[in-house]
């Protein structure tokens, strides 16, 4: 998935669990691999044949409007700046520990691992069919966020 359906999925967790920040956490760290079992379209695939700029500047992009769109749609004054921010960056840790595999060649222990665990579990489908499940599956997501999770911590 996209870093910007991980942002909206971690900003959602983070709206419907502001009560029990310790649950919010866990969730967003472990919604990354979940969401990415789903088969998606993502950025970050052909990064070999992309050059290092290119692919900086398309996940740099892809953050931005992540994080742009969950303050938009979740973003108000009564989450926790810290708490929110924390969840947004724990759904896109996953990718975030993959960079240096990326972009520096760095094989070793975390990033070699992720980097593995990452390309074995993805669930590719390519454009539009992707893009459109991918859509499918944030939206469920974040109904789900804020309909079980959040009446579960009330």
């Amino acid at each position: 998935m996209t870093a910007t359906a991980h942002s909206i999925v971690g900003a959602s967790i983070a709206a419907a669990t502001i009560q029990n920040p310790i649950l919010g956490l866990t969730l967003a760290t472990i919604s990354h691999p979940l969401l990415d079992l789903v088969p998606h379209w993502d950025l970050g695939w052909g990064w070999r044949e992309k050059s290092k700029v290119r692919l900086f500047l398309e996940s740099a992009g892809d953050v931005l409007v992540g994080l742009t769109l969950a303050f938009v749609i979740f973003g108000n004054s009564s989450i926790p700046v810290w708490y929110f921010l924390a969840c947004i960056f724990l759904s896109i840790s996953w990718d975030v520990l993959e960079a240096p595999y990326w972009f520096f060649n760095w094989r070793f222990f975390p990033f070699g691992f992720i980097y593995n665990v990452q390309s074995r579990m993805q669930g590719k489908a390519t454009l539009p069919w992707g893009l459109i499940t991918q859509v499918v599956t944030v939206g469920l997501a974040v109904y789900l966020a804020n309909t079980w999770v959040f009446q579960t911590t009330s």
